[in-house]
């Protein structure tokens, strides 16, 4: 049987009021209960996001600064940059170096024969063309029908091709047929061969005008060469490329790159900062503004490890650089992290290595420990990560108390509309009884009608 919608039509009492007003007693306080728990859900996990992203960015800046190689990084300064480009890595040691006498590598180049053609059309056999330079080599077929363009063209197209570029040039003796090939080095000049002598004409019988070779430069007076225009370990753990020869003397000054360090020690400064700022935001509790994590153990305790990690001198180092506040790294009134220049540039002037053993020292380095201590909270398994899946349990619980609550209300209402709905047809008929009666009194003899 449906549910009455109208109650007390047949009674004329209110009932919809009465059922509405039952209903609205029963969901009031616990909808303001599942209102209030959800809010203090949302609101923790919202601030547990922002505390876990803080430390993200935090840890993200520690990766510059948790390996020792990180602060022996060398920069190369060239007197002529467009001569020769640097790479050098963290086992390169500072030097000057004058460099000169520069001749760069270059590839070979093959002609066939002044008046051997007399046009492009022209064909020369059938067979097989074995192009090789070096160790490389491939392999072009030439068919009986194939011209000068479509030999070009063959190889030019080849899969194999390793470097050799194939061009016609019409001059007043007719079609030269050029080979160009990017293989440099001393005895890499490009060959060409045959397996039929039809083919000698753009094989065997081209001339070379230009001989592969290798490149080289004289470093501090020590001649140099390389198949490429890359020297790699020359300079030992430097990789430099030359760009021109056109340019008799260049100079490169190799140093520790100390605007790197120090970069990489300002960006932590202000990852440590920005950590701060959000801490104070979620934890405070004051009369007129209340973090979302205020009086959070959690967080108390998270800012007091980082601090007391920033602050603490290292274990195992001695001597006058020990902690960062030794090195002008530390915390002013505010609780923010600052550095003093001048104390910092004194360390990099007089013992550059300290810098890299206080970030960096084995387990013991301030960056390592905090990188364990972020990933003690962050990381898979770790105290935000388990709040994190606790809240978010709590949410999907919450949720289903709303589910089943609104299925308890249905039940109550459904139940409520039952006994009104039996109640308005008892009064219905009571009412209908004495309007009979009435009737049927009224039509008595002597009855009067006050």
């Amino acid at each position: 049987m449906g549910l009455i919608t109208s109650a007390g039509v047949g009674s004329g009492i209110d009932i919809e009021s009465i059922i509405a007003a039952i209903l609205n007693a029963e969901r009031a306080p616990k909808e303001a209960s599942l209102a209030r728990n959800e809010a203090r859900v949302e609101s923790s996990l919202s601030a547990i996001g922002k505390l876990s992203s803080a430390l993200s960015t935090l840890d993200d800046a520690l990766e510059n600064l948790n390996s020792l190689s990180d602060f022996q990084l060398a920069t190369a300064t060239v007197s002529e940059d467009d001569v020769l480009t640097v790479i050098t890595d963290e086992n390169t040691s500072p030097g000057n170096f004058t460099l000169d006498n520069i001749v760069l590598a270059s590839g070979s180049r093959l002609e066939s024969l002044p008046s051997t053609f007399t046009d492009i059309t022209d064909t020369v056999g059938q067979g097989t063309l074995t192009f090789t330079a070096g160790s490389n080599t491939f392999d072009v077929t030439v068919d009986s029908l194939d011209d000068l363009d479509a030999i070009r063209d063959n190889i030019n197209s080849d899969a194999n091709n390793f470097g050799v570029t194939a061009n016609i040039i019409n001059s007043a003796n007719g079609p030269i047929l050029v080979f160009n090939s990017d293989i440099t080095g001393d005895g890499n000049t490009l060959v060409v061969t045959n397996n039929d002598v039809s083919l000698n004409a753009i094989s065997t019988n081209l001339t070379t005008p230009i001989s592969a070779n290798s490149a080289s430069v004289d470093i501090d007076g020590i001649t140099v060469t390389s198949e490429s225009n890359t020297f790699t370990n020359t300079i030992q753990d430097v990789t430099f490329t030359l760009l021109t020869d056109t340019v008799s003397s260049v100079d490169l000054d190799i140093a520790a790159d100390t605007d790197g360090v120090k970069d990489a020690i300002q960006a932590f400064v202000d990852a440590i900062n920005a950590f701060q700022t959000t801490a104070q935001s979620l934890g405070q509790n004051s009369e007129s503004v209340r973090g979302e994590l205020a009086g959070d153990a959690t967080l108390r305790i998270l800012v007091s490890q980082i601090v007391s990690t920033i602050q603490d001198s290292i274990t195992g180092l001695t001597g006058n650089y020990t902690s960062l506040n030794s090195i002008g790294v530390s915390f002013d009134e505010f609780g923010k992290l600052e550095i003093n220049n001048d104390a910092l540039d004194n360390v990099i002037a007089t013992d550059f290595d300290a810098i890299g053993s206080i970030f960096a020292t084995n387990t013991e380095g301030v960056s390592l420990k905090l990188q364990d201590l972020i990933d003690d909270y962050n990381g898979s398994g770790g105290i935000l990560k388990i709040r994190e899946t606790s809240l978010n349990e709590q949410q999907r619980r919450i949720e289903n108390d709303r589910l089943n609550f609104e299925f308890r209300i249905t039940q109550i209402e459904s139940q409520l509309r039952e006994k009104f709905g039996a109640m308005d047809a008892l009064v219905a008929t009571f009412n209908s009884t004495g309007a009979f009666l009435s009737a049927q009194l009224s039509n008595l003899p002597g009855f009067k009608s006050d």
